[in-house]
């Protein structure tokens, strides 16, 4: 079925009249890596896709309606490289999980409606690019933070502003979720849930100045729940990063009560990084994190430490090879790494500490 709905979906973005009527350009990532991995005392070995980047298929286009007003669009799906499956974060028949969305842009900025990056994905200062190996990705994500360059943070019916303004880049996203609906629903023990509740909204400021860049993000996911542990799930990070010419220093603190819609599930997540430059084609790229958290994933409190070092170089405009490694260690009660993707069973005990060494290649177009 899947398949079915994505030939649809491309022979219809690619036919004459599309093309006739308006600028569609087609572009992509393919990036693989060899990884080597071990947690607990168990090792992994697999092929897998998106190393540095998600790897994917997206469709892009813009109409010029006159007036500076433009009409916009971006369809966007997600490919695993390493068999060639459509990789959907959602599920199901889900075609263009990663983004589908449609606006109207002008000099107010863009307004835009659909499933769409959050803030917490786009401003990131992570000297590890948000990569398998990045200590952020790797922390943030593990204890399910919407502040991360994930699934987390890409929302559903929602819409969206960006903006730019003398080096200040804006973005607002308010999300429906599930939509608007006040028909409330049973749960256990007299609790109920009201869909219309559960809404999500995002605001990211950032400003630029030749090599310095500076940025705030709060988020609040809401719950549906009344029951007494439920609690709204609020989020916030300050970052930046500073190019030296010799170097390029990043660094972000992070800040997530509720996790999971959980009252008292909270946790708190610093990071720091640099990228070196070495000759004129490759960079060295160092990166340390910690998280705390408190009653997360059944820890009272505990704390993951990571730890990366990798390597990229350019072999051309559109193509770069890479190689790194991740070391994060564990207290009791947490089992975060960056091995995820290699374990399928996904039996990691807490307390247990993970390796992982890749190898890969991203390719553009």
């Amino acid at each position: 079925m899947q398949k079915k709905l994505i030939a649809l979906a491309v022979a219809g973005l690619v036919s004459a009249p599309v093309f006739a009527q308006s600028n569609v350009t087609i572009y992509g990532v393919a990036d693989a890596y060899m990884g080597f991995g071990n947690h607990g005392g168990n090792d992994l070995a697999a092929v897998q896709s998106g190393g540095l980047s998600g790897s994917r298929l997206g469709f892009r286009g813009a109409e010029d309606l006159g007036n500076g007003l433009k009409a916009v669009f971006t369809l966007e799906q997600g490919v695993d490289i390493s068999n060639g499956v459509a990789w959907s974060s959602v599920g199901g028949d889900s075609v263009f999980s990663r983004q589908a969305l449609v606006g109207l842009s002008g000099a107010f900025g863009t307004i835009s409606l659909g499933r769409q990056y959050a803030p917490g994905f786009d401003f990131q200062y992570d000297a590890l690019l948000a990569s398998a190996i990045s200590p952020q990705f790797i922390l943030s994500t593990g204890v399910g933070s919407s502040l991360s360059a994930s699934s987390f943070a890409r929302w559903d019916n929602s819409v969206a502003y960006n903006g730019m303004f003398s080096g200040l880049k804006v973005r607002a996203i308010y999300s429906m979720a599930a939509g608007e609906d006040t028909r409330t629903t049973s749960l256990a023990a007299g609790n109920w849930a009201d869909p219309s509740d559960d809404d999500a909204m995002g605001l990211g400021l950032e400003y630029a100045n030749g090599p310095l860049k500076v940025g705030a993000v709060y988020q609040m996911l809401q719950t549906a729940s009344n029951a007494a542990a439920a609690d709204d799930q609020t989020e916030w990070l300050l970052g930046g990063s500073y190019d030296f010419g010799a170097a390029t220093l990043a660094l972000s603190y992070q800040d997530a009560e509720s996790l999971g819609r959980m009252k008292g599930e909270d946790a708190k997540l610093w990071q720091l990084g640099v990228i070196v430059p070495v000759g004129a084609a490759g960079n060295v790229h160092l990166g340390y994190g910690e998280v705390k958290a408190d009653n997360v994933v059944g820890s009272n409190s505990a704390k993951s430490k990571s730890y990366s070092l990798a390597y990229t170089h350019a072999l051309s405009k559109r193509t770069t090879a890479y190689t790194g490694y991740n070391r994060t260690d564990n207290d009791t009660g947490l089992a975060l790494g960056p091995i995820a993707d290699l374990d399928k069973t996904g039996l990691r005990n807490g307390g247990e500490n993970s390796d992982l060494f890749v190898v890969g290649v991203r390719h553009t177009f």
